[in-house]
């Protein structure tokens, strides 16, 4: 009995290693992946050269791509005209088109996106305010299906980038490049970029928000790493064609997790879906802190529903510091010795992962800054994750849903 307990007493050690690997192989994929020079996963655009912003410079070469980029709005947001008017300051060398989808005249994001529009014309792209009346619960969605519907000149490529997100010096080109015919090894049906919040913070919200997405494993840089067929949709690229194959967007307006469904369908049809090396920086910000576990709970719902087998993933390897730690507590009386060096390696590799996700994120990776970074990401993740396991049902953009375990939105209490 005695062995037993000892051996029993050794596993909050056993599973600090485990995530202390996984960690170090996801701080090495994503250093490797954002470093410079990175090689992307595909050729470079015909045309122009690398580097040239999508409203200056000269017109696209003859046989560029053909990028049809849409941004679906949904009420006005702070910064809004300022996201929306960053395509003229993004590196893209191909034939460009913008359509900012508003739902109907009377939201609030109208106004943003007339004056965002004719910034964007002024500044040599082609761009329009299209009123979509989306269908489906899933709004984004059946606002960008309304979109690709009715487009009357032909494309290549579908780009969404959603409001938040400043393409300003975003470099564009290892969205798309990958998605030509002749990219190398082959070319890729999706790619997308990881998300990651720049806006100073304005409350307790963004900073939980903000600490989970630029300090823990969650930080969509590192899990992209370990994780490149996700597909997060906050800024991604995907072929006309690969779409059209799946069904389109159209075939998307029932579930909350749209882009993780677009991704398990182009994979059903052995298609690929990659990172690419840049990320979406989001101006999002003046969420209060209910909203933003609100989101994440959400996120793990559709993990739930759409993709079961990783949802032991959270408490597992997302917040497992302060599970361990307070196993390493509980074996301490047994086996001090085990106990104490579990506490000390799942600290130090949070903090490492910490450290590092907030300087890919663009922000300051002091060792105080990190671990406070540590602490409030794994307090909102696992508040998501008992959330998410309480209920089915979520409150999304003013509306109620609840998700069936196929991830399919219906309205709550039909």
């Amino acid at each position: 009995m005695s062995a037993l307990l000892d051996a029993a007493a050794c596993l909050p050690l056993a599973w600090a290693f485990a995530v202390a690997s996984v960690s170090a192989e996801a701080i090495r994929r994503a250093s490797r992946r954002l470093s410079p020079g990175a090689p992307l996963d595909g050729a470079p655009l015909d045309g122009a050269p690398p580097g040239t912003p999508a409203g200056g410079g000269e017109a696209p070469a003859p046989g560029a791509l053909r990028v049809l980029v849409v941004r679906p709005l949904a009420g006005h947001e702070p910064h809004l005209e300022r996201t929306l008017g960053s395509l003229a300051g993004a590196r893209l060398s191909a034939a460009v088109r913008c359509v900012l989808a508003v739902a109907d005249a009377g939201d609030g994001a109208l106004p943003a996106a007339s004056a965002a529009a004719a910034a964007l014309c002024a500044a040599g792209i082609p761009a329009e305010v299209a009123l979509t009346a989306p269908a489906g619960p899933n709004r984004k969605a059946g606002q960008i299906a309304a979109v690709v519907a009715r487009e009357p000149a032909p494309f290549d490529v579908v780009l969404v980038a959603d409001s938040d997100v400043d393409l300003d010096g975003v470099d564009l080109d290892a969205l798309v490049g990958p998605l030509r015919d002749s990219a190398r090894p082959a070319p890729l049906d999706a790619v997308w970029a990881p998300p990651v919040e720049v806006a100073p913070a304005r409350s307790l919200g963004d900073r939980a928000s903000a600490a989970v997405l630029g300090g823990s494993l969650h930080a969509f840089p590192l899990l992209a790493g370990l994780d490149p067929r996700g597909l997060v949709g906050k800024l991604f690229a995907v072929r006309a064609a690969s779409l059209a194959g799946a069904g389109g967007f159209a075939a998307l307006t029932a579930y909350l997790g749209e882009d993780m469904e677009l991704s398990r369908r182009l994979l059903a049809r052995r298609g690929a879906v990659g990172a690419a090396p840049i990320v979406a920086p989001s101006l999002a910000s003046g969420r209060p802190l209910r909203y933003v576990i609100a989101r994440y709970a959400r996120w793990i719902t559709v993990i739930r529903a759409q993709r079961p087998a990783l949802l032991a993933s959270y408490p597992a390897l997302f917040f497992a510091t302060p599970l361990i730690v307070a196993l390493a507590a509980l074996a301490a009386p047994i086996a001090p010795a085990p106990a104490a060096a579990a506490a000390a390696l799942a600290v130090a590799s949070r903090v490492a992962v910490a450290a590092l996700a907030s300087r890919m994120a663009g922000r300051r990776a002091r060792l105080l800054a990190a671990a406070a970074d540590a602490c409030l990401a794994d307090l909102v993740l696992g508040a998501a994750f008992v959330r998410a396991l309480s209920t089915r049902t979520v409150l999304w953009r003013t509306s109620r849903f609840t998700i069936d375990r196929r991830g399919v939105l219906r309205e709550a209490g039909a």
